[in-house]
């Protein structure tokens, strides 16, 4: 990989720790100011001005220039796009958030389910009992002793592998297999939850044996059960639960006996493997008056910009400035900083739950969304963390912006987004704000 100059660092200053002569400390002391005294005059007598020193032996094309400027402007707009692309994330939610800038927040998933095994025969068989089993990998919201309600249907979509689903797309409910209390989360932790439902489900589930198979023919029985729709419904009080189905499925267990054994399982699970999506909806007119964001895909750079978790409202980021740069080519970029505070109201928005880091996208020339080019050669150079001193975040973009001026990247423009996982939102002063947007650029031209 080649190395450019933003890359590299300077080397440590080690210091001598042990001493390397035998020098009385009183007799230091009184000759070290002669000593400086003389350097000072044999340095003045051999000066030349630092810029010019070797001129006579190097042509002038190879010099170069340091430049930097932060006077380059910043313009932040508030976008949102009710319909990402959600297929197969790490993470499902199920639930609904409100605040008082942002409104409301709901979320929940549609979700193939699996087999464990083949039906392993036996005839006639009576269902006992069924469960459903919540693997939860975490809740956020009010968690006190409020008895919420999930709803489970079918969908009537057979769900594929090859198809992108969106977050606003129509989970096309064909049955409802019926609505259960969820008992009391109380802490936010890994945990289970069983929740006993009827054995109707069970027997419609197992109605026909002979598609209890998941060979991928016409037989399968994910071509007979499309999948599921979960929701939260009537929740009184906020709550989002999060699903992480590498480590804990979703499983409805159906308890049944034939008449050779009692005491038999049959499951259908959601798990990793399974083909899903999530949904998201926002509705910002619930926010109070006096908060609630005022422009949204409007074009109006405001004085306060937000980034909002599960897909919402995210701020775009613009600097015009950077395209008068294309003429001073070729130029090496040594530092590129963009630094933008946040807003805190000590109440919703305090520095001990502002999120922890931001990632920065850009969209190609051929329209696709890509994350920062300097995330990608380090982690820890792009930051992107909360400074809770300076109450501010910090980006470095010079490979991004050494390659917008090489024509790599066709706009400088810059969209903010969450790491998947991340609830929380965040807002920013930005444009003609008491604490605008900072953008630095420090550049070597040949």
């Amino acid at each position: 990989m080649p190395i450019m100059i933003f890359m590299t660092r300077y080397y440590y200053n080690y210091k001598q720790s042990r001493r390397t002569f035998s020098v009385h400390f009183s007799i230091l002391k009184k000759i070290f100011p002669a000593f400086l005294v003389a350097t000072a005059i044999i340095i003045s007598s051999c000066e030349e001005k630092p810029t010019s020193i070797g001129s006579g032996l190097l042509p002038g094309k190879d010099f170069i220039t340091i430049e930097s400027t932060d006077t380059i402007g910043v313009g932040v707009y508030t976008q949102y796009a009710d319909s990402v692309y959600t297929n197969n994330l790490t993470y499902s939610y199920l639930g609904m958030l409100s605040d008082p800038y942002f409104g409301t927040t709901t979320t929940d998933f549609v979700a193939q389910l699996r087999l464990t095994q083949k039906w392993p025969g036996g005839g006639a068989f009576t269902v006992d009992s069924v469960k459903l089993f919540l693997g939860m990998t975490g809740a956020k919201g009010t968690l006190d002793s409020t008895v919420h309600k999930i709803k489970i249907s079918e969908i009537g979509e057979m769900l594929s592998s090859t198809t992108s689903y969106f977050s606003n797309r129509d989970p096309g409910v064909i049955k409802e297999l019926g609505t259960f209390d969820v008992p009391a989360i109380l802490k936010d932790t890994i945990q289970s939850v069983a929740i006993t439902i009827p054995n109707s489900v069970g027997e419609y589930l197992m109605r026909d044996t002979t598609r209890l198979t998941q060979e991928d023919d016409a037989n399968d029985f994910r071509s007979f059960f499309k999948g599921i729709y979960i929701t939260l419904v009537d929740s009184p009080k906020p709550l989002v639960i999060a699903f992480d189905f590498s480590t804990a499925p979703v499983a409805i267990s159906v308890y049944y006996h034939n008449n050779k054994t009692n005491y038999l399982e049959y499951d259908f699970i959601v798990n990793i493997n399974s083909i899903r999506y999530n949904r998201y909806y926002h509705n910002f007119s619930t926010a109070l008056p006096a908060t609630r964001i005022k422009h949204i895909n409007d074009g109006v750079k405001d004085t306060l910009s937000y980034l909002q978790g599960f897909n919402g409202v995210y701020p775009k980021i613009k600097i015009p400035g950077l395209s008068s740069f294309k003429k001073l080519m070729p130029i090496s970029v040594n530092m590129a900083k963009l630094s933008i505070s946040v807003f805190l109201d000590n109440d919703n928005f305090t520095t001990s739950n502002a999120p922890a880091q931001i990632y920065l996208s850009y969209f190609a020339a051929d329209s696709t969304r890509n994350i920062m080019p300097d995330f990608l050669l380090s982690s820890t150079f792009f930051d992107g963390t909360f400074n809770s001193t300076n109450k501010t975040y910090t980006f470095n973009i010079a490979s991004f912006v050494q390659l917008y001026l090489e024509g790599k990247i066709p706009k400088p423009e810059i969209e903010m987004y969450f790491p998947e996982g991340e609830y929380k939102n965040v807002i920013f002063r930005t444009n003609n704000s008491s604490a605008p947007v900072k953008f630095a650029l420090t550049y070597a031209g040949y």
